[in-house]
């Protein structure tokens, strides 16, 4: 999001929550998926079974301990911030190997206008950055490929960010020339013409918050991307060039996440 549009959101990412947050309740080290044979009507023998399927997770990531992630995660990008309201926070990079997590970069970064919020109540317009666990999928830029892994979209005049409310493709990258949504850069469920937005989508990571199936007005279009002019509305941005690295350090095999939160909040337990 950037200073042009307004789009933040709130949305479970796809890591596991080991404890309860301020919004959510948590989810067990198990769970349990019942089903049953098929039938043609149901008659009063007939037995259902369970299965549990038993969640393995990775060794706790630095500067958290709210949450745990899946053992198939390797890579995780923190987002840290000293207060709630602030515009300012830090990235660091951890990848994971045999011997545990280990910092590949840290970089000062810039949030939304609002501060941080948590993801379940943000409000579409308020200018927060989500706080939680989100997956990061794919990419995009103004720019050619810089060298990433992830699927990456060089966007062109035609590529939008739909922010229109009544859109059946909320929160979805679509071409104009598609339609379904309201093609316009201002005003009420206007969207974003990312090749127009400036220099700060040169490179940008898709952060999935309020993703794949988007709560109406909780907020769109929430990236890592290049710095802007200053704070965003609602994104996390970090410098050109360090921008470019991380699209090159991620690596969609690694099923890497990015977790936004202020430093005392991530780190309870």
């Amino acid at each position: 999001m950037t200073l042009r549009r307004l789009a933040l959101a709130g949305g479970l990412g796809l890591a596991l929550v080991a404890p309860a947050s301020p919004a959510t309740a948590a989810p067990t080290a198990t769970t349990s998926v019942a089903s049953s044979t098929p039938a043609t009507r149901a008659t009063a023998t007939a037995p259902a079974t369970t299965a549990t399927a038993t969640i393995v997770y990775a060794p706790r990531i630095p500067q958290v301990n709210r949450w745990r992630v899946p053992v198939s995660v390797r890579q995780v990008i923190v987002v840290s911030a000293t207060r709630w309201r602030t515009t300012y926070g830090t990235v660091s990079l951890y990848s994971r190997t045999a011997t545990g997590w280990h910092l590949s970069a840290r970089w000062p970064a810039r949030l939304g206008y609002g501060g941080l919020v948590v993801a379940s109540r943000r409000v579409q317009d308020t200018s927060t950055t989500p706080a939680g666990v989100f997956a990061i999928t794919q990419a995009f830029g103004r720019q050619a490929n810089p060298g990433t892994r992830m699927a990456y979209t060089k966007v062109t005049m035609d590529h939008w960010w739909v922010e229109d409310r009544r859109s059946a493709y909320y929160n979805q990258m679509r071409l104009g020339s598609q339609g379904g949504f309201l093609r316009r850069t201002a005003g009420y469920n206007s969207s974003e013409r990312l090749a127009t937005m400036g220099a700060q989508y040169d490179y940008a990571a898709v952060i999935e918050f309020n993703r794949p199936n988007p709560v109406i007005g909780r907020g769109a279009g929430i990236f890592l991307h290049a710095y802007g002019r200053g704070a965003t509305g609602g994104c996390v941005s970090i410098r050109h060039d360090h921008m470019a690295a991380t699209l090159r350090w991620l690596n969609p095999a690694a099923h890497p996440r990015i977790i936004i939160g202020e430093d005392n909040w991530l780190a309870l337990s």
